[in-house]
């Protein structure tokens, strides 16, 4: 492979490995920066709204459809995602990232729209599925980071275009309490569209194109093989708990999955051009950042679903959870959390530099258990709920910055886009893997149905709140075992 840079970038030649000017690229002054980072920033909080604006929607949609498979509105999203986004990262590495962050915006607009218009759940998932093209949208923005802001504000960016995440679980579920209140769960899904829209034509206007390019073949048998075994692995997970776990076709998905990701494995050993270069993976440090992103969302993804529907449970039915609340009522959770994670996310810059980003990883992955323990044994009245949740938050906005940091720090920068593309597919993968365990595990405890909707019974929450904190001590092990994020951000990023 070859790097170059592209028409207007600066004069030096950029190979495989090695960084751009320390001004970063067109010689902007601070605050031109600081405007582009505040854009990019705004464009990584669609994907964080596609999850929490849509999450407290989820009653709502399945008291709409009348269907027990809700869940698959959350899977299906981040099964295309975890699909594509190796994909377009190889594809945003060899024709440009800023052209495939606007290909990819455009995707998460169209599937919003769809899902809001549908008339029928089975256009809500088409729907949803175009708008998991969108997840790729984070990976390639802290890529296009590294290739174009000056090495001194690398760090600093990348926790914040992280850590910004955290702000809509301040403004989710304010904003969509207010939607569904007034518009249902339509509301929720034209605001999603309608918001790329206008970041993205920012972006057009303001951010500059990656000046390095990748030569490189497009391995579209390895993206439909690896995408394959993603699908069977997920469509198991999310029918195991109807067709039972030790049931024939459980078991003919997992044999499935096993022979597709056998076989993309000998492909990948095969190719000149494989979608994802194996050999970077066996290394310990993409290996044990791998594992941290897929507990690390897992557990996110955990604590929010389940959140949502403790706040949701009405009071009268008896059970040991249950606030009988709106979905508004959601912000007054997660609106401290949310602030605690934006100023984690500020800690992370400034310990990245300093300390490395392995230190702010492993203080979240304890402060994650912790949280997810005490919510375990504690989640029946407002007061313990939003203290368990709090700590939890303060963990998650470590990790959520860190894992970023930690990513530039592990890889070369001709494959910066496409690997940390796989780390996303790999948190996807860890967000609805988990969540569909979460609901098969709350499946097996349902305590009556009403409407058409399962309520379930408290002992499946204290089940699913264990299996986070056992995911939170997994990636915190994980973390101690990095060789990288020992070093400040900006010495190991030269690597």
């Amino acid at each position: 492979m070859t790097a170059t840079p592209t028409d207007g970038a600066p004069s030096e030649t950029l190979d495989n490995d090695t960084m751009l000017p320390p001004e970063g690229v067109g010689h902007r002054s601070t605050a031109g920066w600081i405007g582009v980072l505040v854009i990019l920033v705004l464009l990584s909080e669609e994907v964080a709204y596609a999850f929490n604006l849509v999450t407290p929607a989820l009653p709502n949609m399945a008291a709409t459809f009348q269907t027990p498979h809700i869940a698959w509105v959350s899977t299906l999203f981040t099964l295309t995602g975890a699909i594509s986004a190796p994909l377009v990262g190889k594809l945003a590495d060899r024709d440009g990232k800023k052209k495939w962050l606007l290909i990819t915006t455009g995707c998460m607009a169209l599937g919003s729209l769809i899902v809001a218009l549908a008339p029928t759940f089975p256009i809500v998932l088409i729907g949803r599925a175009v708008e998991g093209f969108g997840l790729a949208i984070v990976p390639i923005v802290y890529s296009l980071m590294r290739d174009i802001f000056p090495k001194r504000m690398l760090a600093v960016a990348v926790s914040l275009a992280t850590a910004g995440i955290g702000v809509t679980t301040i403004t989710g579920p304010i904003f969509a309490g207010l939607l569904i209140d007034n518009f249902g769960y339509q509301g929720v899904f034209f605001a999603l569209a309608i918001f790329p829209l206008i970041i993205g034509a920012l972006v057009l206007l303001v951010v500059p194109e990656s000046p390095i390019r990748v030569s490189t073949q497009i391995d579209w048998t390895g993206g439909l093989l690896l995408g394959a075994t993603i699908a069977v692995v997920l469509f198991g997970i999310g029918e195991g708990g109807t067709w039972g776990w030790t049931s024939w076709k459980t078991l003919l998905c997992g044999a499935l999955a096993i022979a597709a990701f056998i076989v993309w494995i000998q492909h990948a050993k095969r190719s000149d051009h494989p979608l994802i270069d194996l050999s970077v993976l066996r290394g310990r440090p993409i290996v044990t950042t791998l594992i941290t992103q897929f507990t690390g969302q897992a557990v996110i993804a955990l604590q929010f679903v389940l959140l949502s529907f403790i706040v949701q449970t009405p009071i009268a039915l008896g059970l040991t959870y249950g606030l009988g609340e709106t979905a508004g009522f959601m912000a007054r959770i997660t609106t401290p959390a949310g602030v605690a994670s934006v100023l984690m996310g500020l800690l992370v810059g400034y310990l990245a530099e300093r300390r490395g980003a392995r230190l702010p990883n492993w203080i979240g992955f304890a402060l994650m258990a912790a949280g997810s323990l005490f919510l375990a044994f504690s989640h029946k009245e407002f007061v313990p709920i939003l203290v368990g949740y709090l700590i939890y938050a303060f963990g998650g906005g470590l990790i959520s910055a860190a894992i970023p940091n930690l990513v530039i720090a592990a890889t070369p920068v001709r494959l910066q886009a496409v690997t940390a593309s796989t780390v996303n597919v790999v948190g996807s993968l860890g967000s609805a893997v988990a969540v569909q365990i979460g609901f098969a595990i709350l499946a097996l405890n349902v305590a009556t149905v009403v409407d058409g909707s399962p309520i379930y019974g408290g002992s499946g929450f204290t089940t699913v709140y264990v299996l986070a904190a056992a995911l939170a001590v997994i990636g915190l092990i994980a973390t101690l075992l990095m060789p990288h994020g020992r070093k400040s951000q900006s010495t190991e990023a030269l690597t």
